[in-house]
């Protein structure tokens, strides 16, 4: 696929509630470095209450015990990965604004209605995808992403050269889209006619 460098995408959107809170959840479940300190913390905190069960000498039969183990991790695992996000969202103005973004290979320009800034690509460490947006990566906590859902983009010749940018910007090993695969120019394995003996 050619390019040129003089290529730009312009991007306008508000952020909604559903989308940021299955970011999270994409980000959450493919960040090992997040979900094993989740599960250590999980694990230690089962251990305090079978421990703490011993140690005041309260006997509750094994299936509760399980079933309180349990509930503890859903109770966790939902507040950490739904109900701290929605907090967040609900609670910094700038999910309220509208974003305009525009990306170059020299960088992404940012514009909402209370900030404005330009970042250098080396900003972002990764990108991540699902078939609703795009998640650029640039720190290792839960809200350390810019969320670009796929919505914004008009057509798929835009997120196509939106993609080409983040392989030559931030991520060359980004797969190739379902688009970009079908487009791709015939490349015969052999310019040798077969041999038909």
């Amino acid at each position: 696929m050619s390019y040129s460098v003089n290529q730009s995408v312009q991007l306008g959107f508000r952020h909604t509630e559903k989308e940021y809170l299955a970011a999270v959840r994409l980000y959450f479940w493919h960040t090992r470095e997040l979900l094993a300190r989740l599960i250590v913390s999980y694990v230690l905190l089962s251990a305090g209450v079978v421990l703490l069960q011993l140690v005041i000498g309260i006997f509750i039969p094994l299936w509760g015990t399980i079933a309180l183990v349990l509930l503890i991790g859903l109770a966790w695992f939902h507040g950490y990965v739904i109900d701290l996000p929605r907090a967040y969202f609900r609670g910094d103005p700038k999910f309220r604004d509208e974003y305009n973004l525009t990306f170059t290979d020299a960088g992404v320009g940012f514009k909402t209605q209370n900030a404005s800034s330009h970042l250098a690509w080396s900003f972002y460490t990764g990108v991540m995808e699902n078939d609703s947006f795009y998640l650029l990566i640039y720190g290792k906590n839960i809200h350390s992403l810019s969320i670009l859902p796929k919505r914004a983009f008009r057509d798929s010749k835009q997120e196509a050269t939106f993609r080409e940018m983040l392989r030559r910007n931030v991520d060359p090993t980004l797969k190739l889209s379902q688009g970009e695969r079908e487009k791709q120019e015939y490349v015969p394995k052999s310019l040798e006619p077969p041999d038909w003996r």
